[in-house]
């Protein structure tokens, strides 16, 4: 029995975008999210890249975002800056806009649309055959789909679910990265020593002659890079506050986090972004170090490939063997971006260069 012609699990940037790109098309769609709103503790990372923008004008929702946020010259490949300002586009620059954000207005956008949401479900399993997928959520319930697209994220259960192989390299490195009231000012911005790179910055702030001016006062975000590399648990205040010390000496007696986390250099992609009936994109296909911010924006830049072709294959309008080019197109792009995120780092540490098992040229770091 079919529910929804396409079933996508995972509501975030990648998964908002395609749910937006099939309704707009006509396709019964439905998106199934575990978390029971789209609220996120904190503000998260953030930044639109011009590419982005662009697809939000082609739809006609560019100004809901740069309404929000702040325009700036953002490019950068190491330390190096970019200046894409005489770019043959309408937005030549990058939009400096606070995940949650841009997550809640992406979500807006959507409410408007045809767009099936089940909050609060975890989907725990699937089954393919001829005519579709069975989709088995918490709490006993099923959802039949002609697809299933997985956007659930770097551990995607339905990655794993579908076989589908995830090589890649262990991280060599971690930081952390958080929100939090802090009694002592640390120094604004961006500093690199032989421990990596960290940054502080206050969470509201404005571009003024292409300066970052903070406020005087709020939650301070905070990246440190960690000595050794981190558990996969989730860290603790006090290992933000170890981290600090051994960078700073001090940890500028931070307290009362909003959110903290940890990420690493690793990188991962999905050998194939189909199999069958089940398709992957945003996270569950590629996960990279954050360097410039690129995977939200590559994760969206998925979903409007994929939609168009996949509205056409549910309309039996096109073979699906189309949706062979979504991987054939899609695949070799997430590729140079973990590429680039390594060499990013590398241009940013040289020291990286001359450690054993510091990036893709190793093979002894290469995991399957």
């Amino acid at each position: 029995m079919r529910d929804h012609a396409v079933v996508i699990v995972g509501g975030g940037p990648a998964g908002l975008m395609l749910a937006g790109e099939l309704a707009l098309a006509g396709i019964d769609v439905a998106i199934v999210e575990r978390r029971p709103s789209q609220d996120l503790p904190g503000a998260r990372a953030g930044g639109l890249h011009a590419r982005t923008i662009e697809v939000f004008d082609q739809r006609g929702i560019a100004d809901r975002f740069i309404s929000q946020g702040q325009i700036a010259q953002v490019a950068k490949f190491g330390s190096t800056g970019l200046d894409i300002s005489d770019f043959p586009t309408r937005h030549p620059y990058g939009l400096g806009l606070w995940q949650n954000t841009m997550k809640r207005t992406l979500a807006g956008w959507v409410a408007e649309l045809a767009v099936t949401m089940y909050r609060g479900r975890e989907v725990i399993g699937f089954a393919q055959h001829s005519a579709g997928v069975d989709v088995r959520l918490s709490g006993r319930r099923k959802l039949g789909a002609e697809f299933v697209v997985g956007c659930d994220g770097g551990r995607s259960l339905i990655r794993k679910a579908a076989g589908i192989g995830f090589p890649g390299w262990d991280p060599t490195t971690s930081s952390l990265i958080a929100e939090v009231e802090m009694a002592e000012e640390p120094e604004w911005g961006v500093h690199q020593d032989a421990f990596g790179v960290h940054a502080f910055g206050r969470l509201e702030y404005e571009i003024v002659d292409g300066e970052i001016v903070y406020a005087d006062t709020g939650p301070v975000g905070v990246m440190v890079t960690e000595e050794h590399v981190g558990s996969g648990s989730e860290p603790t205040l006090r290992e933000l506050s170890a981290a600090l010390t051994a960078v700073c000496g001090t940890d500028f007696r931070a307290h009362s986090p909003t959110w903290i986390s940890r990420f690493t250099d690793m990188a991962r992609q999905a050998s194939a972004y189909r199999a069958g009936r089940v398709l992957l994109a945003g996270d569950a296909a590629h996960v990279h170090a954050p360097d410039g911010g690129q995977g939200l924006n590559l994760g969206v830049q998925d979903a409007v490939n994929l939609g168009w072709k996949l509205a056409l294959v549910v309309k039996e309008a096109a073979p699906e063997s189309l949706l062979d080019t979504y991987h054939a197109e899609r695949h070799p792009v997430a590729a140079r971006v973990l590429r680039n995120t390594w060499e990013t780092d590398i241009s940013a540490d040289s020291a990286r260069q001359s450690q054993p098992g510091s990036g893709p040229h190793d093979a002894g770091t290469y995991r399957t």
